[in-house]
């Protein structure tokens, strides 16, 4: 028979398919009430229409025991699991281990599952470990990256704000979105490109490291083909700078093959007057 608080599944109504659930009472004439996952509850289900699935796992369980897998998920594990038994995997942790060879989940879009059978679901942290990741320490809070946001194809800019030590990372994008637990897979770093380029001759000849706090300079906003004039608010030390345009819009994380100097301009043998003012002088224009 089944124990009072075992993991089933069960045959709601009699019809054809499972649904997972707990046995809430053992009516002691070969049938039982049932709580299911998803709320519902039954009374006088014959034994028949019910599978425990604690007898499926116990012997897998036996197995990680004596260490084919080390206990399999942990409280916390970052994971992929089949919301609802459906085909598409989505990201999550695991919240509690039911010692029944099922788990809880907090998915990282906000829902929750109860009771996700153990074939469901899919380790992100072993997979990180593997030989096949070898850039899960890659990147450092505050780094600028390009990250694939919600897993799409497009990348976007932004900085990492947190190392989540599972090999995925919380970011804040330019835009201002934020998105937690972003796999390193999905992620760019802007820095890693940029490095080179940052001791090269090149950037050296250029007085200090490429623009200035305060020059004024044109930039492609937003990568576009168009220069828009406005000035370096700040060098973020990693070949990338933000900028204060002059129609008022702001952008973090500009590259700098992005922008041109108009103070270099102006330096040009085609500017000779540029010198030829001072400020607060007197003129007629």
């Amino acid at each position: 028979g089944f124990r009072e608080g075992e993991k089933i599944e069960a045959r709601y109504r009699g019809k054809s398919r499972y649904y997972p659930g707990r046995i809430r009472r053992d009516n002691r004439d070969g049938t039982y009430d049932i709580d299911y996952d998803d709320g519902e509850k039954e009374t006088s289900v014959r034994a028949e229409l019910i599978k425990s699935l604690e007898a499926k796992s116990s012997p897998r369980r036996d197995d990680f025991g004596s260490g084919s897998r080390g206990g399999d998920f942990r409280e916390g594990d970052k994971i992929e699991a089949r919301y609802r038994g459906k085909s598409r995997y989505y990201p999550g942790r695991i919240r509690s281990d039911n010692r029944d060879g099922t788990y809880d989940i907090d998915y990282d879009d906000g829902e929750k599952e109860r009771g996700v059978r153990e074939e469901l679901i899919k380790s992100l942290e072993k997979a990180l470990d593997s030989p096949r990741s070898p850039k899960r320490d890659e990147f450092r809070e505050g780094d600028k990256v390009e990250a694939r946001y919600r897993g799409k194809s497009r990348y976007y800019p932004g900085r990492i704000r947190s190392d989540n030590r599972d090999g995925t990372y919380d970011i804040d994008y330019d835009d201002g979105e934020k998105e937690r637990g972003v796999r390193a897979e999905l992620i760019k770093s802007l820095e890693a490109k940029s490095s080179p380029r940052r001791d090269s001759p090149r950037r050296d000849e250029r007085s200090s490291t490429g623009f200035r706090e305060g020059e004024k300079i044109e930039a492609r906003y937003r990568g576009k083909s168009r220069y828009y004039p406005g000035r370096i608010r700040s060098d973020n030390r990693d070949g990338t700078y933000d900028i204060d345009y002059d129609d008022g819009e702001k952008e973090r994380g500009v590259r700098e093959e992005l922008i041109k100097s108009l103070e270099k301009a102006l330096d040009s043998p085609r500017s000779p007057k540029r010198d030829e003012f001072r400020e607060g002088d007197k003129v007629e224009a």
